[in-house]
């Protein structure tokens, strides 16, 4: 059996939409929305200009947090020490490539590997490597191909290691694509398998993981805790990519209750971190997140800025999720500038992007941004068929709070089309 000590960490995160801004944003323009999210407000919204209407509705609904999604896990199986010297040099090429982003060099090197001779445990190495590398190439259905793959050599080999980094990297897909429930299963599988075997590295990840599924069902004290415990062990194994990954985690928690100052001194310490063992994925996210505190806060340059710098590395490293949700983010800026063109241009780009890498949460969240800038454009028809379109995917996937917020707007369209 494979040493536990083989299994390593990447984190790459994906935000998920809608925000969270209108919850907490200590902005008096929309407080009537944060006061209705929790039954408290009366049956109607003020009346206010139409550019403070547009910036609130779409705070009401809609903001990619560049945190979470999640913790990946790559499991080695001692490949990197195997006495076959060919499958020893092909692994270091790929492992080379990957790490510099090649995605699809190092995908082409692993399936070379795997034309060898291998052993069961060595092909759910494999296969998670190459999952890995499709799910930085935002394929998700690719990637949870090969997870599948490599639970099943995991558990032909008994590979109880291998198993657990299939199941929980299975679970990442699947928050990835709006289903929390499914990815709390996997994770807690996974969770248990590591608590079996005393691997505390793999326990980090899957707690982890487990506060991002319970930060995406709105369960802020659980997410936070399981953070919080995930963090300790990182720290006291001296894992530093773990560690920068819960900072991050535990400041979108921050975030998401409005306690700015908090958030960003988290996402400081987590992106000094990143800087300092060179990842850029956890650089693009931080910085992303730091564009969020200050828009926040009313600094929209500054905003501007730092979400583009965020894009700028997406792009760099072929990231198209990342890509996708800074774009969103960008849109909402210029919602509040009250530049509705440039905000309809980046949520348009965003949902192409959706399109072609088979993200249906964050493909619906898109059409919600569109249908509701739409809507404030005066355009109700078209605003409506976004917003059916968004909530048909929400429906389907089981996203029940985005149904809610979906369903919300719809009626709220529905009215305007009626005072016409």
């Amino acid at each position: 059996m494979p040493c536990w000590g083989w299994l390593t960490l990447v984190l790459a995160v994906i935000g998920f939409v809608w925000a969270l801004d209108a919850w907490f944003l200590p902005n008096p323009v929309i407080r009537p929305f944060i006061l209705r999210r929790f039954g408290k407000a009366g049956d109607s919204d003020p009346v206010m200009p139409a550019t403070e209407k547009t910036s609130q509705s779409i705070d009401a609904r809609l903001e990619q947090i560049e945190t979470r999604l999640g913790q990946i896990a790559e499991y080695l199986d001692g490949l990197p020490e195997t006495k076959d010297k060919k499958k020893r040099d092909l692994f270091t090429r790929g492992r080379e490539a990957q790490k510099a982003y090649q995605y699809t060099e190092a995908i082409r090197i692993f399936n070379e590997i795997l034309s060898l001779e291998t052993s069961g445990s060595e092909r759910a190495a494999l296969h998670i490597l190459i999952g890995n590398c499709l799910w930085g190439q935002s394929s998700l259905d690719g990637a949870a191909e090969h997870y599948r793959l490599a639970e099943q050599a995991a558990r032909s080999a008994n590979d109880l290691n291998g198993l657990s980094a299939a199941q929980g990297n299975l679970g990442v897909i699947y928050l990835d694509k709006g289903d929390p429930e499914r990815a709390k299963e996997y994770h807690q599988q996974s969770l248990q398998i590591h608590q079996e075997i005393d691997n505390r590295l793999g326990q980090a990840n899957a707690l982890g993981n487990l506060g991002i599924v319970y930060f995406q069902k709105g369960e802020l004290g659980r997410a936070q805790e399981h953070h919080q415990q995930a963090l300790k062990i990182q720290e006291e194994i001296g894992d530093r990519l773990g560690q920068a990954n819960q900072l991050n985690n535990l400041g979108s928690a921050y975030l998401q209750k409005g306690e700015l100052d908090s958030a960003l001194q988290h996402f400081q310490q987590a992106l000094e971190i990143y800087r300092q063992i060179g990842n850029l994925m956890g650089q693009a996210n931080i910085l992303s997140n730091l564009g969020l505190v200050c828009r926040r806060k009313g600094e929209f340059d500054r905003a501007l800025e730092r979400f583009q710098q965020a894009l700028n590395i997406h792009k760099e490293i072929g990231n198209r999720q990342g890509q996708a949700n800074v774009l969103s983010n960008l849109g909402l800026v210029y919602v509040d500038q009250g530049n509705l063109d440039r905000a309809q241009e980046h949520f348009q780009q965003a949902l192409e992007i959706t399109k072609e890498i088979g993200n249906r949460l964050v493909q619906a969240h898109a059409l919600g941004n569109l249908g509701i800038v739409y809507r404030q454009k005066g355009d109700l028809d078209r605003a409506l068929e976004n917003l059916q379109q968004a909530l048909e995917i929400f429906q389907q996937i089981g996203a029940r709070l985005e149904v809610e917020k979906t369903k919300q707007n719809i009626e709220d369209t529905l009215k305007s089309k009626e005072k016409k």
